[in-house]
């Protein structure tokens, strides 16, 4: 059943709202995507007539089994290319997520297979003792520097509490999200969503960034998103 980009949208912004809300309603999904809430509610009607959501006026939103999903497919594949221009490529957070958001519609699942190979063929070198990923952002700095003329190159008990007040080599489950609405949106971004198991790796010479392993990948987290990330014992 094909679906518009504005309906994977709205399926994976009621998905991603329910992570981190009890109930999902119209107001949150406007707030999110910046839309009015009478054009939520057409949308909704849609999605509901198709059998992608549970939806009356006035009450909660949820996704139904084929609409859950629809919902995890297109995260999936927005995760899948956020991690790849944002850590491979080595593209700003913004334009990785603006791109991600474009890109995830029309990826075939043949070209996305082939970027979690790639995913999967870099941490099997780091393994080995061969950082290519590394070597590239450090092949990407020397071009900028000769092209820009020395440019800088980018920078890289069991209650809960921020993930940065955890103990290294440690596992967490990851119990909600905090902060600010763009530092939430880049956390999932990257994946780092309630239920996952996070460790710290290690932690930068004044304990910030962060590297974590999360779901398989190692991730590097700013102080305010360590401390956004609200995680528990596992």
């Amino acid at each position: 059943m094909a679906l518009t980009q504005t309906a994977e949208d709205y399926l994976e912004q009621i998905y991603l709202l329910s992570l981190r809300l009890s109930t999902v309603k119209t107001s949150d999904i406007a707030r999110e995507l910046g839309v009015k809430t009478p054009s939520v509610i057409s949308a909704l009607k849609l999605l509901k007539n198709r059998g992608l959501v549970h939806y009356e006026r006035y009450g909660d939103v949820t996704l139904s089994e084929r609409g859950l999903e629809r919902a995890l497919d297109v995260y999936e594949r927005h995760k899948t290319l956020y991690r790849f221009l944002r850590f491979v490529l080595g593209v700003s957070d913004d334009v990785a997520s603006s791109n991600a958001c474009g890109m995830e519609h029309a990826i075939s699942p043949q070209t996305l297979a082939a970027i979690k190979d790639l995913f999967a063929f870099l941490a099997w070198k780091k393994s080995q003792g061969e950082d290519l990923q590394d070597e590239f952002h450090a092949f990407q700095q020397r071009t900028s520097e000769t092209q820009a003329g020395s440019k800088t190159a980018s920078e890289h008990t069991n209650r809960a509490l921020p993930l940065s007040d955890g103990k290294d080599q440690a596992p967490y489950t990851i119990v909600e999200l905090g902060g600010e609405r763009a530092v939430r949106r880049r956390l999932l971004d990257m994946g780092v969503i309630p239920g996952e198991t996070v460790t710290i790796q290690n932690r930068g010479p004044l304990g910030f960034p962060l590297e974590i392993t999360i779901q398989g990948y190692v991730l590097t987290l700013r102080k305010d998103e360590a401390e956004a990330v609200i995680v528990r014992e596992a």
